[in-house]
């Protein structure tokens, strides 16, 4: 049997599985980018998070190579303090998340799907920051299949974030607005 998806009132007074999106809306000139981050069930307060940045800067990297994948851990402040406006690309690097619940989740096998797609290249439309989210989550929960988490193939993330999220996925937070902490 696989977990089962909480409510969103439910999830909030239980502790649990937590995943969202971070969306950077001018990533990608302009089709958008995307982190992911995941809280750790038995834990609420840790959280694990990374994206795959595309280090080449271009439309393919083979396998082997540096894609730009990262993964760091702590709290949901430090999330905060670490996906921050960048000055070397654009203003307002991640603006929103979304979020959804879930009854558990495993971090370990959420890491370890990060390790083998941190190796294996990127592909503009099918191994790309989406792609490679939407795997980590569907690890981490089994309960995110395609009702909840739809495929990320061939999809600019912004369409992703916004109509895919809303009008074919079950359990998604609306959209929040994102502010990044400011460390002086």
């Amino acid at each position: 049997m696989t977990p089962a998806l909480l409510p969103a009132a439910q999830a909030d007074a239980a502790a649990g599985g937590r995943v969202c999106f971070f969306r950077d809306a001018e990533g990608a000139g302009g089709a958008g980018h995307v982190a992911w981050a995941l809280r750790d069930p038995r834990n609420s307060k840790r959280w694990i998070w990374g994206s795959t940045d595309n280090a080449q800067g271009d439309s393919y990297t083979p396998a082997g190579k540096n894609n730009g994948s990262w993964m760091k851990n702590g709290s949901w402040n430090d999330i905060r303090a670490s996906l921050k406006p960048d000055p070397g690309h654009h203003k307002n690097l991640y603006d929103a998340y979304r979020c959804i619940n879930t009854a558990g989740g495993d971090v370990a096998a959420a890491q370890r799907t990060f390790r083998a797609m941190r190796d294996n290249g990127y592909q503009i439309a099918y191994n790309n920051c989406l792609t490679k989210a939407i795997a980590i989550f569907r690890k981490y929960s089994p309960a995110l299949g395609s009702a909840h988490l739809p495929n990320g193939g061939a999809t600019p993330p912004n369409s992703y974030f916004g109509p895919i999220l809303t009008k074919h996925a079950r359990g998604w937070e609306t959209p929040h607005t994102y502010t990044p902490i400011r460390h002086k």
